[in-house]
């Protein structure tokens, strides 16, 4: 399994790095590490947890998060479409200090600052910022890219088009500890959700008993455990129900759910609507 503190391998003279990644399916890892990152989602959609909320995404969106802002990307598998970013990542410990006090940038500060809770754009200038962090990815004058960054964070700066993803409350304080339990507890959900799943078979996963497990879980998460192991055969049953391969019946028991009437339920409260409204706006 992945470590959940991810080194980025930027230089430390460096103010940031691009990578262009295009797989067939984002695996999901819940993840942190101390460097700003700007993602402009190209194509895939899934969801992503970034602090304490989950939020779906889909091509075309656009999410700047600030360090240590605990994420996670899970798009779902298209075998006629990979899932493809563009990531910036600043170098957290060189976008601060002096340079950053003048007036001019006043707008960037307060960028960074809104950052910490994450934010997601729904623009119609997320295609021209697309454009040009694309533009940065190929460009080989560093000048000439720091100013195309610069001009990016002023466009996302006055955008109004935008909503904060974690909780006004969140504090990303864990200790790498925590990270690493969660991580177990997201890998067991991923490769077991699809059957019953007790409460005392992933506590003794972590070695805690139930109610310390209960309480563990969801100071970490903002969510109880079986709230989140709901979400994700919700998710899991989207995809299916998107690929249209099953009934609906089908979609439930593949997806963990003991009886249709518990599908029906779990699906209207994670996503808004009964699975058969949910085919129905498919079309």
């Amino acid at each position: 399994m992945k470590p959940l503190y991810q080194k980025i391998e930027i230089q430390k003279e460096r103010l940031f790095i691009v990578k262009n990644n295009k797989v067939p399916q984002f695996d999901g890892l819940f993840h942190f590490h101390p460097e700003y990152e700007l993602t402009y989602i190209h194509s895939g959609s899934g969801r992503s947890f970034i602090g304490d909320r989950m939020v779906t995404f889909n091509s075309g969106d656009l999410f700047f998060l600030g360090p240590n802002l605990p994420h996670s990307w899970e798009s779902m598998f298209n075998i006629n479409q990979p899932s493809q970013s563009l990531v910036i990542q600043l170098n957290s410990a060189l976008w601060k200090g002096a340079w950053l006090e003048g007036e001019e940038l006043e707008e960037l500060k307060v960028l960074f600052k809104k950052s910490l809770r994450g934010l997601k754009f729904r623009d119609k200038n997320n295609l021209a910022v697309a454009d040009k962090m694309f533009q940065i990815s190929r460009g080989s004058n560093p000048m000439k890219n720091i100013i195309e960054l610069l001009s990016v964070f002023e466009t996302l700066g006055r955008s109004q088009s935008y909503e904060y993803i974690a909780s006004p409350a969140y504090l990303p304080s864990y200790r790498e500890n925590d990270y690493l339990k969660i991580n177990l507890i997201y890998n067991f959900v991923h490769l077991n959700f699809n059957r019953a799943i007790s409460l005392s078979e992933v506590a003794n996963l972590v070695n805690m008993t139930n109610q310390g497990f209960c309480r563990y879980f969801k100071k970490i998460t903002r969510r109880t455990f079986f709230v989140y192991l709901n979400e994700y055969r919700t998710g899991h049953a989207c995809r299916l129900l998107s690929e249209g391969q099953f009934n609906i019946t089908e979609v439930g028991f593949q997806s963990g759910f003991q009886s249709i009437s518990n599908f029906n339920k779990q699906f209207k409260l994670v996503v808004g609507c009964s699975p058969r409204d949910y085919i129905n706006q498919l079309r």
